[in-house]
């Protein structure tokens, strides 16, 4: 049964044929829609073709309209929530959309057009004043009782041996990880991650417009390369991160210019859901593992199941199909 018939099961016994093809009833959505009572005088009309369909109350103003190859929008859904259509119904119905738009678009073709893209090669800074790494400050005699909360903040993460991490005494950065960023033996940025739980801002970033964390990854010779948006995830699963909840254009073409297959591990939160359309558009896969639900990012992952296995799952739980992308991205 598809959305017309769906939708003309569900409405009120009670009704009457206009013209132009109306079909009149009592306004389901008077009342959700702000009215103080509900529709008695049939103010609500529907009307469809072949391929569309469309809504309109003349008593609150309330429309809403569908048509074949495309997703369902929120109007439509609040229809046919508003007519008693069951959720059970409704997912099968977004489902079939889906499938029917990438059907009626054909099949996605995904053209290269980084072949000639030149990664450059940023600027060399300073880390801040007198920083050292963690592990050259643990093994001196009297190491700075800061530096230790950093390291037992990293070891409590389960991240201290995945994470290149410095300390610096600077004032700004005394009660920070330092992470810097490389670009083959220099460094060319970094971040300072709070330790303490209190700072305003959790990241104090210095680092080049449009940098890849560990942007040398893109052209090793894998098999895969996992994307992150933290730094941190990153770090943990040698992967790269795009520092932000989207990339960059410039970013995309950098990691486009990898040879194997680019999957990305998004965060598992609604601002993921910008990088995971990113990914459908450059045909990359999209990874949904089966993490237990308070695990909110791969760095949570390796603190949960360790290294190997959080990668093997990010590999196991990859979906290439953008359709499948959409449908995993939207039922959650």
């Amino acid at each position: 049964m598809d959305l017309q018939q769906v939708v003309y099961s569900n409405l009120p016994h009670q009704r009457r044929q206009s013209s132009g093809g109306w079909l009149s009833f009592n306004c389901p959505c008077c009342v959700d829609n702000g009215e103080a009572r509900n529709d008695t005088r049939m103010r609500g009309g529907i009307r469809s073709d072949d391929d569309s369909i469309s809504y309109h109350c003349f008593n609150c103003g309330f429309t809403a309209s569908h048509k074949r190859g495309r997703v369902i929008n929120k109007k439509m859904l609040r229809l046919m929530r508003n007519l008693g259509v069951d959720d059970g119904n409704i997912k099968r119905l977004q489902l079939e959309a889906i499938r029917e738009k990438e059907l009626a678009e054909g099949p996605t073709l995904f053209i290269n057009k980084t072949q000639s893209v030149h990664i450059p090669q940023f600027k060399t800074v300073e880390l801040p004043d007198g920083a050292d790494s963690i592990d050259n400050i643990l093994n001196t005699d009297a190491p700075d009782e800061r530096a230790i909360l950093g390291a037992k903040y990293l070891i409590d993460r389960g991240i201290y041996d995945y994470i290149d991490a410095y300390w610096s005494p600077h004032t700004i950065f005394r009660n920070r990880v330092i992470i810097p960023f490389w670009q083959g033996d220099k460094i060319v940025g970094y971040t300072g991650r709070d330790f303490t739980g209190k700072a305003e801002a959790k990241y104090m970033n210095k680092s080049p417009k449009n940098f890849l964390y560990n942007i040398d990854a893109v052209k090793r010779n894998k098999r895969y390369l996992i994307v992150t948006e933290g730094v941190i995830d990153a770090a943990c699963l040698d992967g790269v991160g795009v520092m932000s909840n989207e990339a960059s254009p410039a970013q995309i073409d950098y990691i486009n210019q990898f040879k194997g297959e680019v999957i990305l591990s998004p965060d598992r939160d609604k601002a993921g859901e910008r990088l995971i359309k990113q990914a459908i558009e450059n045909g990359w896969s999209v990874s949904f593992p089966r993490w237990e639900d308070e695990i909110k990012d791969a760095a949570d992952a390796v603190n949960k199941y360790g290294k190997l296995y959080t990668l093997k799952s990010i590999i196991d739980g990859r979906i290439s199909n953008s359709t499948k992308i959409n449908v995993k991205m939207r039922l959650g």
